[in-house]
């Protein structure tokens, strides 16, 4: 079953939002500690807005979900207690309703800025980090890319997120409302990653002139610099230039504030700065502004969380768009939840497919003599010779019937010669199968005895005038044995 839980915007305010950000440090920790016997899959979104956890549970049973969901809060936060403090902020979601929603985030309708146009990078990154961890799995592979795909289509078929929308854009359009005009205004960009470049680029397009970018690497900040007419600043002076700014935005990964208030108040003291108006808007998070910067006569601090009232105003243009998207995200989602349905079926069948796909590689390659073209070539004739079988293994599950049977009788039936047994074995093994059959008496099943009996009278009328047949196999492969022609 997937399950996630989500500390979001709409439910928690930045400080409780911070409170449970993880570093990248901590993120390690968790998908080395995540896997249980029942926990098989993790992946974490974590962005400025939201941190949610997304896990797949090799059970349907609710208490094995529930205590699931207590294993990987406690994890997530290190102890029992606070991971129980987590569960009761955290909003929780089970099977569709996950799946959904972490559609839903990559097509930005989740988003505090509706649309938001760097939410399909945010997650892309994400999926790469649990990919690179090895902590998702098929499941999750399979939501990441379905998510992904999803968000691609509404940014191209909708015009959902046309015009602004990144919160680092409405950020300079905010400052440029308070100001009036940004021509002699100096703006501190601190930060050169996709928010901060967003961030410059918009208030280059609003007039500004005198455009500062700070950043750890230097490099990064003389690049976005250049791109926008401005110049750069190293890290060291960053109070400093913070102090002679009529605009400082701050977007930053750093786990702690960057921008200290003592010093601020040094370097305005210093620039004889004191009392002048200075707006700070901090868009990371944990927040890296302090707080205590208020402190300081005429300055003004924006968070993320007093951001949003303004930004509200530039989801009016894009909400015409939201049935569509709500509509591509609801097929994007049933497709996934079909093929979750019927990952029972493919594994049934599993060793029916290598068997097939090998009998089919070998004897295309016989005749190609290119490996390449064999394997392609092979895939694409197991797929078809078991589409009939997968639909019938499909409407099995529809109707509740356990697959074991229905799998074994199939591999009996159409899996070359000495492969069967070993292959059914695996089916009765199999943990993927709710409901479970007896293990088949030795008798050879019905549907076999009866391609053997027709076999047997087909061979033996065949050799009646030549030597005694020999005895047929008890499993009578289906796969040709000679090239295809």
């Amino acid at each position: 079953m997937l399950i996630s839980i989500a500390i979001d915007f709409r439910h928690a305010d930045v400080a409780t939002r911070e409170r449970f950000h993880l570093s990248e440090e901590r993120l390690t920790q968790l998908y080395r500690t995540a896997r249980t016997e029942v926990i098989t899959e993790s992946a974490l979104i974590s962005t400025c807005n939201r941190t949610e956890l997304y896990a797949w549970v090799d059970s349907d049973d609710p208490q094995v979900i529930e205590r699931s969901v207590q294993v990987l809060a406690r994890r997530w936060m290190r102890t029992r207690s606070e991971g129980d403090v987590l569960l009761t902020t955290a909003t929780r979601r089970i099977g569709r309703d996950a799946a959904e929603h972490v559609v839903r985030i990559a097509s930005g309708l989740e988003s505090q800025v509706l649309g938001d146009g760097q939410i399909l990078g945010q997650l892309k990154a994400a999926y790469k980090r649990a990919s690179r961890g090895q902590a998702a799995g098929p499941v999750l592979h399979r939501l990441f890319e379905t998510a992904l795909r999803a968000g691609k289509r509404v940014q191209t078929e909708t015009s959902l997120t046309a015009g602004r929308n990144s919160v680092g854009a409405e950020a300079a359009i905010t400052a440029s409302q308070r100001f009036g005009n940004l021509e002699n205004a100096r703006c501190v960009i601190i930060g050169a990653g996709k928010t901060g470049a967003r961030a410059a680029k918009q208030l280059h397009k609003l007039g500004a002139r005198d455009i500062v970018v700070v950043n750890r690497t230097y490099e990064n900040a003389a690049s976005l610099a250049g791109m926008v007419g401005g110049r750069a600043a190293a890290w060291e002076a960053i109070h400093v230039e913070a102090a002679m700014a009529d605009v400082v935005i701050v977007t930053t990964g750093s786990e702690v504030p960057v921008v200290d208030a003592a010093s601020l108040h040094r370097a305005r003291e210093a620039c004889a700065a004191t009392g002048y108006a200075l707006l700070m808007m901090d868009l990371s998070l944990p927040r890296n502004i302090d707080p205590a910067v208020t402190d300081e006569s005429g300055v003004t601090l924006i968070d993320l969380d007093t951001l949003h009232q303004p930004l509200l105003s530039a989801e009016v243009m894009r909400k015409d768009a939201v049935p569509h998207a709500e509509t591509i995200c609801a097929d994007e989602t049933n497709a996934f939840m079909e093929w979750l349905a019927t990952m029972p079926a493919r594994d049934a069948i599993k060793r029916l497919r290598e068997a097939l796909e090998d009998v089919a590689r070998r004897e295309v390659a016989f005749h190609s003599k290119d490996e390449h073209v064999a394997e392609k070539a092979a895939s694409r004739i197991a797929a078809k010779l078991l589409a009939g079988p997968m639909a019938m293994l499909r409407r099995a599950l529809q109707r509740g019937e356990p697959l074991d049977q229905h799998a074994m009788m199939l591999l009996e039936m159409f899996a070359p010669a000495g492969g069967a047994g070993a292959s059914a074995a695996d089916v009765r093994r199999s943990g993927t199968h709710h409901a479970v059959a007896p293990t088949p008496s030795p008798a050879t099943p019905a549907p076999v005895a009866r391609v053997r009996q027709r076999v047997t009278k087909a061979t033996a009328s065949a050799t009646a005038s030549h030597t005694p047949s020999a005895s047929v196999p008890d499993v009578v492969p289906l796969v040709a044995s000679q090239p295809f022609n």
